[in-house]
């Protein structure tokens, strides 16, 4: 299995299912939570990708109702800093035909599986777990196309890589639910950071409550009605550019976003550097392992993989404090090791777990030794001591 270097965020692309051809174009959308709760596929990945739809959708509303999200995607998508693109969108009719012909599989199965306009149903509901089923199955063949796994609900980004308990238990998903089960152990330290970890823009609990109920407002009146067809790409809102008529809806009350939408594109541009370093360091210390090694193994369901990655998950976690030492011999280790899990000790007690391990000098000698603790935590111990250190305030 070669590297997988990417992710790809779901939108809308359940509503295929309730067309006869799944390639087609339908409508979509990107999450704008991705932005404020966590940022992760954002610094985890080299490339994230996403449904041609969906940033269509983002570009034209960032153009007519200049929502901050649909700015920030559309600058994701053409570049942002010297490191250029790191949106890239797919166009489904543009697949190969192998990755085609997997993806109207998919659709069949789907649609076998469940009753005639039942994910219709499941929109008017709001059964956001019951559609996040059918997206996992239509998009593992397009994400799969792409060296990529399928980024799980972005409702709350903390967990991300965490896909709904009535996602598919067996085959392949075990594998993908694995990855991301790794993914949260790599990610959650940084999410949950204070002064908003690496989170891009301010949750919307920190909003401004009357610029808030403005928006809310305009929502009820222009949205909330239509949402629903919206979403399924029905009605009014059917065909390729079937969410222009629902943006020339929502451009009547364009100016009730704004007071929340200037506020989000400061946050974007005081952020923006941090996410940046982050990325820099990531792509030093951490994707080489993440993307060559790791992942494949755990998608290959490697027993070793699956048995040791959350213990030298954890252990990178508690020795990011003297990363710095994994530069030195296992002779000048020997030397050094225990004073410096001394001094990391007193600065943070869960290090003592780490210190207890390697109280004697043979097992600082194991911990650091070129043939076990560094080749895997080493890399990942020196990325979080440079992430901690950019996302310091």
């Amino acid at each position: 299995m070669g590297a997988v270097n990417g992710i790809y965020l779901p939108g809308w692309e359940y509503n295929r299912a309730l067309a006869d051809e799944p390639c087609e174009p339908r409508n979509s959308a990107l999450p704008g939570a991705l932005l404020w709760d966590g940022a992760a596929p954002l610094w985890m990945f080299e490339k994230v990708y996403c449904t041609k739809d969906s940033l269509d959708n983002e570009l034209l509303a960032a153009e007519e109702l200049g929502w901050a999200t649909s700015r920030i995607f559309g600058q994701l998508a053409s570049g942002v800093g010297d490191s250029g693109p790191i949106l890239e969108a797919v166009d489904w009719q543009q697949l190969g035909d192998h990755t085609q012909f997997l993806v109207r599989q998919a659709h069949t199965a789907v649609r076998e599986r469940i009753p005639e306009r039942q994910v219709r149903n499941w929109i008017d509901e709001g059964d956001d777990p019951a559609l996040e089923k059918v997206n996992y199955a239509l998009l593992q063949p397009v994400a799969t196309a792409q060296h990529s796994i399928v980024a799980g609900s972005m409702s709350g980004l903390r967990h991300w890589v965490s896909p709904p308990e009535n996602r598919p238990g067996s085959g392949p998903a075990d594998a993908h639910h694995r990855a991301r089960e790794l993914l949260s152990l790599i990610s959650d330290p940084l999410s949950e950071q204070r002064h908003n970890g690496v989170r891009l823009l301010r949750h919307p609990r920190d909003w401004d409550p009357n610029a808030l109920a403005r928006q809310h407002e305009a929502k009820e009146r222009v949205e909330t009605p239509f949402i629903r067809d919206l979403q399924a790409g029905e009605g009014q809102f059917a065909g390729s550019r079937g969410f222009e008529p629902y943006i020339a809806g929502v451009a009547q009350e364009r100016a009730a976003y704004a007071g929340i939408d200037s506020v989000l594109l400061a946050d974007w541009s005081k952020n923006l550097t941090r996410l940046l370093r982050l990325r820099d360091a990531a792509a030093r210390h951490l994707w080489p392992s993440l993307h060559g090694d790791w992942l494949p193994a755990l998608l290959r369901e490697d027993a070793d993989a699956l048995a040791d990655f959350p213990r030298f998950v954890k252990g990178a976690l508690l020795s990011r404090h003297f990363a710095g030492l994994l530069n030195l011999s296992t002779r000048q280790v020997f030397g050094v090791v225990s004073a410096a899990l001394a001094v990391a000790a007193v600065k943070e007690p869960s290090v003592a777990e780490a210190a207890a391990y390697t109280s004697a000098g043979a097992g600082a000698i194991a911990l650091f030794s070129e043939k076990q603790f560094a080749p895997r935590a080493g890399p990942l111990a020196v990325f979080y001591q440079e992430a901690f250190s950019t996302l310091r305030p």
